[in-house]
């Protein structure tokens, strides 16, 4: 069973992997010509909505809680604040009208934001837990 939980904990970081590249995509997204990164709007808030929510919605209602539960609870709020402006940067990036200079400087936005969110997880937040508590936190999500 250990395996089991070893695997969940990769796959936990492995997302967070993606959406550090993601971020990355993003920042270059919105620095190119502003009519290129109008043209990748469609895709990235498929993403937003779709893996990157799925993600910050198993965070928020499955991690979270047990890190508020073992004494992070500031950690958790500074992650819940970063989720919420993803998502509101999401909601602007689907409602922008066509300016494309707006669109670029939004995606570039949106990409920054994730690649400091992720960071805060990955430096600050995550590393907080032993491999140990994180297979301890793993198994409390089955149970």
């Amino acid at each position: 069973m250990d395996m089991e939980f070893d695997r969940m904990i990769a796959e936990l970081f492995q997302e967070e992997a993606a959406a550090r590249d993601m971020a990355r995509k993003l920042i270059e997204i919105g620095e190119q010509r502003p009519e290129d990164a109008a043209g990748e709007r469609a895709s990235l808030v498929a993403f937003l909505k779709g893996a990157m929510e799925r993600h910050m919605a198993f965070e928020e209602t499955v991690i979270f809680p047990k890190l508020g539960r073992r004494g992070f609870d500031d950690e958790v709020e500074v992650a819940l604040s970063h989720h919420g402006a993803v998502r509101d940067l999401c909601a602007k990036l689907e409602g922008l009208a066509d300016d494309h200079a707006d669109l670029a400087s939004t995606i570039a936005k949106t990409g920054r934001l994730l690649l400091q969110h992720t960071n805060f997880e990955s430096d600050y937040l995550y590393p907080e837990l032993t491999h140990e508590e994180w297979r301890e936190l793993m198994e409390e999500t089955i149970h």
